[in-house]
This record gives C-alpha cells, structure tokens and sequence, in this order.
C-alpha cells in the first residue's frame, strides 16, 4: 500500500491535528489528509469538459490517507468550485458551464477536511501556433564550458480569431522538443544540451503553458564540452494540442546554430 509521502508530512500532521478538534473518525478508512496537488490540465474550455493533455475528458484528483499514513483506495472525496461559472459533478469532472474568461478557485473536500485550492484558466479553444520573434539564431560557444553558452528565449504565440482579430489563448500546454543530427535529445540527457524556462532559472523542462499573452518560451543551453568543434545545429520543435489533435501551426520549429566563439 502506498504511504503518504515525505513532501506531504506537514500536511499529514495538520490534517490529523484538525481531525482531532472536529472529529473526523477512528476508523481505519477514516480520511485524516487531502493532498490536492495536481490538476488533469491547467485549464477547461469554455463550455467543454475539462480534459488530459491527450484531449481525453478527466476528472479532478485527489489523494486521501489514513491515520497510519496509507493511501485510501477510492476514497469519497467531494469537489467544489470557489467560483461561480463551472460545475463539479459527484465524479469529479468539471465543466465549464457559463463561465467564458478568467479564472477559477476548485478544492477537494472530505468529512471535515478541505485542501488548499487549486486554480483553473477559463479558456478558448486554440486555432494556431505562430513564432514570436525569430526562428533562427546563431550561438557562439566557449570553451571550457559555461553558462554563457545558452542561447536567445524561443517564444510561440497561441492565439484563436475573433472578429477578425488574433486574440490570445491562455491556460494551453505547449510540448517542446529537442533532436540533435536526427536523433531526440530526452529530458533526462543534459550531456549535450537541455531546454530551460529560462536562462535565471535554469531548471529543464520541456512543458510550458501558454500565459495571459498566449505566449509560452524556452531557451536552449548547450554543453560545449562535449559538441564537435566544427559548426552544426539543433532543431528545436513546440506543439500544442486540443482534443488529441495537433493546433494549426504546429509544430513551430527552430533552428539554433552552434559553433566556438573566436578569440580576439
């Protein structure tokens, strides 16, 4: 059985310490803790279900445990909108009833317990992927290795029509893919090169979502140790998809050029 785990103590005593005011039962299957930490997708389509990253639909998730820490295995947990605009059937699917913008506040609620709310966009649905800025650019690299070795942001844009007008789509998983002579770089290989959100986080990631803008960047570090000393490139792609299928546009590509910076 799986046990509550170590990010998730603090609110495993919390829980328990509440549960203990107000009474929430000595029963083995008794829920002492929520942990509602993730959302099937950042954001639900005006007036459809709110769906996977496959395009499937998919309900709301939480995970309960019990007094000694365990999981409970199909616990009965209640779903509730903050917010007026979306419905929560007994499932745990969401819809985005009347609600066309913004967002909204959904939590997970079991006996006396409730968890700390998660946020959802109210969006569109999405019709094409175009560049923001350029789809080319050239990094000089230096050797030994460094952080100055990463490359420009690399930035799409998702947008719908309206009246005539590209308007933006906020709340939309943008995938991101990197190949290096043919052949896909994984998330976990940094040996030659990895995606970051950006250059002063550094963290790798190749998920972003789309911002209030319809905008969504990564940018491209390379690890000149281990690159020829000759000049070539990586091929960067991002894709979105709605309802499993891909967004007109997609995918948008770019090419990063590479070779050793000269010494003056």
């Amino acid at each position: 059985m799986r046990r509550v785990p170590g990010w998730a103590a603090a609110l495993f005593v919390g829980a328990a310490v509440v549960g203990a005011c107000t009474d929430v039962g000595t029963s083995p299957d008794a829920i002492v803790a929520l942990a509602f930490d993730t959302l099937p997708y950042p954001s639900v389509v005006a007036g459809d279900t709110m769906r996977d990253s496959m395009g499937r639909a998919a309900p709301l998730r939480a995970v309960a445990y019990d007094a000694s820490g365990d999981v409970i295995e199909n616990p009965s947990v209640r779903y509730l909108a903050l917010d007026t605009g979306v419905d929560i059937g007994s499932t745990g699917y969401l819809v985005a009833s009347t609600r066309i913008g913004g967002t909204v506040r959904v939590v997970a609620a079991a006996a006396s317990l409730q968890s700390l709310h998660k946020t959802v966009t109210i969006t569109h649905a999405p019709e094409k992927l175009t560049v923001s800025g350029t789809t080319v650019d050239t990094l000089k690299y230096v050797l030994p290795d460094a952080l100055s070795n990463t490359g420009k942001a690399m930035t799409v844009k998702l947008t719908r029509d309206s009246a005539g007008a590209a308007v933006p789509v906020p709340g939309f998983l943008v995938s991101w893919l990197v190949t290096y002579r043919g052949k896909t770089v994984e998330k976990s290989d940094t040996t030659l090169a990895s995606l970051w959100d950006d250059a002063s986080s550094r963290k790798v990631s190749l998920v972003d979502t789309t911002g209030a803008d319809g905008t969504a960047a990564r940018t491209l570090r390379i690890r000149s140790n281990n690159l020829p000393a000759s000049a070539d490139s990586f091929l960067v792609a991002a894709s979105v998809r709605y309802r499993g299928a891909v967004v007109a546009g997609s995918p948008v590509k770019f090419v990063i050029h590479f070779r050793p910076k000269t010494a003056r």
